[in-house]
């Protein structure tokens, strides 16, 4: 989703925009919360800032979105190929990842004619609720690494193709002109 690089995205209650370094302090401290940090795959545990600072440097531009509520930073979510998202704590249990997800999608599948793929770590209840909503199907099973814990768990692998995602959430009508 390179194209799509400094755009901001509004959805009714969340503003995604692209990650910067003033979301240092939010995304430490949510990736060094162990109720977050153990349902992600590839992130280290504990989160030291250096890794953000490298990440933030080396990111594929418009691929990674800093989630903001009205109160401030809300999380992560990232699309193109593959979506992934994390919410911080305090603002689980709001509907924020599916709400966040759909206004990307949209914007992915803008520039990305798909399918896009996801996953979650059997017994991550909420992720697993999000993709489904989302229109994501199995696709498969398979151990895979969760660095964080320093083990291998069974991962459910999803894909979303472009027509499932917009039969279930059509796009926003646009204002005429």
């Amino acid at each position: 989703m390179g194209q799509a690089a400094g755009i901001w995205l509004q959805t009714a209650r969340l503003r995604l925009r692209p990650l910067t370094l003033a979301d240092e302090a939010g995304v430490i401290a949510g990736l060094n919360d162990p109720e977050i940090a153990s349902w992600l795959a590839t992130t280290p545990f504990p989160y030291p800032a250096a890794h953000f600072r490298s990440y933030v440097a080396t990111a594929p531009e418009g691929e990674t979105f800093a989630i903001h509520d009205a109160q401030g930073f809300a999380g992560l979510i990232g699309g193109g190929a593959e979506l992934g998202f994390w919410v911080a704590r305090h603002a689980q249990g709001r509907g924020y990842a599916g709400e966040a997800a759909v206004g990307l999608l949209h914007a992915v599948y803008d520039f990305y004619p798909g399918p896009v793929s996801s996953g979650y770590f059997v017994g991550n209840a909420p992720s697993a609720r999000v993709l489904q909503k989302l229109g994501f199907s199995e696709t498969g099973r398979k151990p895979r690494f969760c660095r964080a814990l320093g083990l291998e768990m069974d991962h459910i692998d999803l894909v979303l193709s472009r027509e499932s995602f917009l039969a279930l959430h059509p796009p926003p009508a646009r204002p005429s002109a």
